[in-house]
């Protein structure tokens, strides 16, 4: 199972979206994930215990301090399933 966290600026709205569209695109792929949000605050001191972090590229930079053991993936729109697909495949972690 791969262990994911979607975040945003506050972790209510836009990061419960993503939290549902990674579902979705993790669905769509056959994957077995179990996907987490959480706000950019509290994501950085958390994110090392996931295997991918999903956030808007404003907030990338953020997670350098991981990116050598935790996959960092960018997503512009928050509701669209065919950019988190992308995402995750670029990533490694899916084919």
């Amino acid at each position: 199972m791969i262990k994911v966290l979607v975040c945003c600026a506050s972790g209510y709205g836009t990061s419960m979206m993503m939290k549902l569209t990674a579902e979705k695109a993790f669905k769509a792929l056959g994957v077995d994930a179990k996907v987490e949000n959480a706000p950019i605050a509290e994501a950085k001191s958390s994110a090392g215990n996931f295997d991918i972090v999903i956030t808007s590229p404003t907030f990338v930079s953020t997670f350098d301090s991981i990116k050598d053991r935790v996959k960092i993936a960018a997503v512009k729109n928050p509701l669209s399933q065919p950019e988190y697909v992308n995402a995750l495949k670029e990533s490694g972690l899916v084919k």
